[in-house]
């Protein structure tokens, strides 16, 4: 491992610390400065070595900093690094026409800008340009869908209320958390999120919905994902009520559930999937798959600077290559079964966990203070973070809006056992210290 440059002075770094301006972090960092990632593992300026079981936000699908990656970008800066929005490259028509193969059956039409946030927008307006009159978006409790304005505002609420004039208007409604539903069936959660859902639709909101937008397994929140029958009758209501259906793949596409989409696993097309993150291959690509019917944009409706960065789109097909290349899906498939097995024995010796999730590397589990009551163990996974740093291991954690009980283990999708094990065995050994410190 080797530096470009001399390593900055410690004023150099505390300088730069001053200079920037803050809007994500939550006070657990400032941490290592890290200098070199590939694969599963990320290095810092002292040469430590960690696993990355966040894929850095979720976006190194296939590992970072993939030779084939680096190559495609490396070939397309040299003959083209920007194009303007109104004219085509020849990486943007090779990239449309592959997803339009892989996307679920029915989605035969895609557009690009570069993150999840404009991507999640471009989905709402082609929805309001799709609707009889403008009406508001129903979305999900805990869910999260970008940091801009029009997508923050679809999230779970924000602490900022200045930003409140800005929101589109959007309804709620409950999401199937099974776990918390006490004295109920998972049917009967499902049956009441759907009742609730309908009535909505029919009487909770002024004007007709646009829209019902959803992550199928929700991230940013408690990392959940719902009861198969509760994707179906989703999409049956939607029909019925002949509202659009809006699936917000930004972290479950391209492979870490085990499939190209959560689409596929749960064997529902919705009318409009946003897609982003992992997709660009660790460089910023996002947009949306359309399926036939719905109305297009018109001229300037959705146009973006940078939006078909043929940088981006030239990583996104190695990308690709990779995916499908070194079999990421079945080892995705493979590790997921393994940290669950392994984390469900956990849960028999550990009484913090209460629960453990997936699919495939979408690995949630939640921890309690107590079986019973299921108070949120939130202090204990700021712990399993910092401890977690120390024994060379990056966790992921649910911060956003006090959801912060919920340890997150994904990491890329070539993650080996052994990387994997280092990172299990580092959490067991947490969760030891932890319970023996309560005792």
């Amino acid at each position: 491992m080797s530096l470009t440059s001399s390593p900055p002075t410690d004023a150099a770094i505390e300088a730069g610390r001053r200079a920037l301006l803050q809007g994500w972090s939550t006070g657990a960092e400032p941490g290592p400065i890290f200098v070199k990632a590939s694969g599963a593992l990320l290095w810092d300026l002292d040469g430590n070595e960690y696993v990355d079981c966040t894929s850095q936000a979720w976006s190194n699908n296939i590992g970072a900093s993939h030779e084939r990656v680096v190559a495609a970008v490396s070939r397309q800066a040299a003959d083209l690094t920007h194009l303007r929005s109104n004219y085509e490259s020849i990486p943007l028509l090779q990239l449309a026409a592959k997803l339009i193969e892989v996307a679920p059956e029915g989605l035969n039409r895609v557009s690009f800008c570069l993150h999840g946030s404009l991507a999640v927008e471009s989905a709402m307006k082609l929805a309001l340009k799709n609707a009889a009159a403008p009406g508001p978006f129903i979305t999900l409790r805990d869910g999260f869908h970008g940091r801009s304005l029009a997508a923050m505002g679809l999230s779970w609420p924000h602490g900022e209320s200045r930003f409140v004039p800005l929101y589109p208007p959007v309804i709620r409604v409950p999401q199937p958390y099974v776990y918390r539903s006490t004295g109920e069936t998972e049917d009967e959660v499902v049956a009441r999120c759907i009742n609730e859902l309908r009535d909505t639709i029919e009487r909770g909101a002024s004007g007709h919905p646009v829209a019902f937008i959803m992550e199928p397994v929700q991230g940013n929140g408690t990392q959940l994902d719902f009861p198969r029958s509760y994707y179906k009758a989703v999409r049956q209501l939607c029909d019925e009520k002949e509202i659009l259906l809006i699936w917000d793949e930004v972290q479950t596409g391209f492979g870490p559930t085990g499939h190209m989409w959560a689409s596929d696993l749960y064997e529902v097309v919705p009318d409009i999937l946003v897609f982003g993150k992992g997709i660009g291959g660790g460089l910023p690509l996002a947009g949306i798959l359309v399926r036939d019917g719905l109305k297009g944009f018109d001229a300037g409706d959705d146009a973006h600077t940078f939006g078909q960065l043929p940088l981006s789109l030239a990583a996104s097909l190695a990308a690709f290559e990779v995916l499908e290349d070194e079999n990421l899906l079945e080892n995705c498939r493979e590790m997921g079964e393994y940290a669950t097995s392994r984390l469900l024995e956990m849960q028999t010796r550990h009484r913090l966990i209460g629960d453990v999730r997936g699919p495939g590397l979408l690995i949630g589990i939640e921890l309690v203070l107590d079986r019973e009551t299921k108070t949120p163990a939130c202090k204990e996974v700021i712990e399993v973070y910092r401890r977690g740093m120390e024994l060379g291991v990056i966790f992921g954690e649910t911060r956003y809006r006090g959801l912060g009980n919920v340890v997150k283990i994904k990491p890329p999708l070539c993650v080996t056992q052994e990387q994997m094990d280092k990172a299990l065995d580092a959490f067991d050994r947490i969760l030891t210290e932890l319970e023996t410190d309560h005792v």
